[in-house]
């Protein structure tokens, strides 16, 4: 197999895989988001409350994406849209109490997860599989 095809396949398979494990552990310690769910939550937690445009910005997502992950958080009870005073086509994402109640058992139970996927690999070879996948990401952003 050509390495490029094998190297396109693996990324593939590791991010669905990486999506699954997260998942897997979240759901074990009793964080009731799925891996988007705690990404988006996330954002607000150190960000603010933000518009689903801004969101959507951020997680690389389209907007009705976004849209399907805040109405499953919402029903959750995680987060309320309330309408823009000055445009009101656009909602601002607002934490409830809920998340905010949520906010420091989750993140720790995150930092673990990500520190138990991360074991065994090196500080150096983690800065440069993180410049590896820069450069990956500017080669598609300059593709026309």
């Amino acid at each position: 197999m050509l390495l490029s095809k094998e190297i396109a396949v693996e990324l593939n398979l590791t991010a669905c895989k990486l999506k699954q494990y997260i998942a897997a552990m979240l759901k074990k310690r009793g964080v009731p988001l799925t891996p988007e769910q705690f990404i988006l939550i996330d954002l607000l937690w150190n960000q603010g409350e933000m518009s689903q445009q801004q969101l959507a910005d951020q997680m690389q997502k389209d907007k009705n994406s976004v849209t399907k992950l805040v109405d499953a958080i919402e029903k959750k009870g995680f987060v309320v849209r309330q309408q823009n005073p000055h445009d009101r086509r656009s909602n601002t994402i607002v934490l409830t109490e809920k998340a905010e109640q949520l906010k420091i058992g989750a993140k720790q139970k995150g930092i673990y997860i990500l520190d138990k996927m991360l074991e065994g690999i090196s500080e150096d070879e983690l800065r440069n599989f993180l410049q590896t996948l820069d450069k990956l990401d500017k080669n598609m952003s300059s593709i026309e």
